[in-house]
């Protein structure tokens, strides 16, 4: 009798990254030897990908009231990692420095895997247990009401821009939608989408043009609902804000007529009443620098 072997295809070695690794420490008391591992940091000779741990309401079981300093520190610490991988490469691991005494890296390991994401996801889910593979999964799984209006509203990549050329290290926090100058796939209607998620603040942007349309109106609408579905899932807790930036044409700008700009009033006062009704914020601006500047202020007070 001959036995056939089944046509078993092992991945290839050939496609894998090699790059270091090391997870990214909390000691929540200083009398204590206990460190959780809230992140992994993954550097390799190709890029870099930070991944963070998800199950924050196990930190408020820890910690109950001094959770949310906790979580202070925790944030600052991924943003000033995230500033080491964005202008260290490979030698990320030694310019980064803790910002309190409580934060800490661990040792720097080499390892393999499909991609840095793979790898640093793969490593927090075997040693956190502030990291909840399956609320990682079901994340991407949240059905939003309305239909994503057609592509074309460059304001995110623009706010990212300017953000990018004044405090690089905060562009990672922005979608990988937004990554690129040009347009990467969208995200699917079935999934909350995010423009920027800070330490501070969580956002969305939308242009609100002179002449405009009913989709352009409910697209902003699905925006301040994906926020509002964001704020649900948060688990850093209630201490970041949630806020609606909508740009719009100036009183002053010549392409605008005075009765569009009081209709573009008009839907600002409506738009920022549903945001509202929802303990959401909606907050116009005349131009990009406005958004941006009003970005960094926000994430400035938290990393000073």
């Amino acid at each position: 009798m001959t036995i056939q072997a089944p046509n078993l295809v092992f991945p290839s070695r050939a496609t894998h990254v090699r790059a270091q690794w090391a997870p990214l420490l909390f000691s929540p008391r200083p009398d204590s030897p206990e460190q959780l591992v809230i992140g992994i940091a993954v550097v390799s000779a190709n890029g870099f990908y930070l991944a963070e741990a998800n199950a924050w309401r196990r930190m408020h079981c820890l910690f109950d009231a001094g959770a949310d300093t906790a979580m202070l520190a925790v944030r600052v610490a991924f943003e000033r990692m995230r500033e080491a991988l964005t202008t260290g490469g490979q030698q990320a691991f030694e310019q980064f420095i803790p910002p309190f005494s409580g934060i800490s890296l661990g040792p720097v390991q080499v390892g393999e895997a499909q991609s840095e994401r793979a790898l640093a996801e793969l490593w927090l889910s075997a040693t956190s247990s502030l990291y909840d593979k399956a609320l990682a999964a079901g994340a991407e799984t949240v059905t939003v009401p309305a239909k994503r209006t057609p592509r074309g509203d460059r304001l995110p990549i623009l706010v990212r821009e300017y953000v990018e050329q004044r405090r690089p290290g905060l562009a990672q926090a922005f979608s990988p939608e937004f990554q690129s100058a040009v347009r990467q796939p969208r995200v699917p209607p079935q999934q909350v989408r995010i423009a920027f998620s800070g330490s501070a603040l969580v956002a969305n942007f939308a242009t609100l043009p002179a002449k405009r349309s009913k989709s352009t109106i409910e697209h902003i609408k699905s925006l301040v609902w994906d926020l509002e579905q964001a704020r649900e899932r948060d688990h850093y807790g209630m201490s970041r804000r949630y806020e609606m930036l909508v740009q719009h044409q100036g009183r002053d700008d010549p392409q605008i007529t005075t009765r569009q700009y009081n209709g573009v009033l008009e839907v600002l006062d409506e738009l920022g009443e549903q945001a509202r009704a929802r303990d959401l914020t909606m907050l116009p601006y005349s131009s990009v620098p406005n958004i941006g500047n009003h970005l960094l202020e926000i994430e400035r007070r938290v990393a000073a």
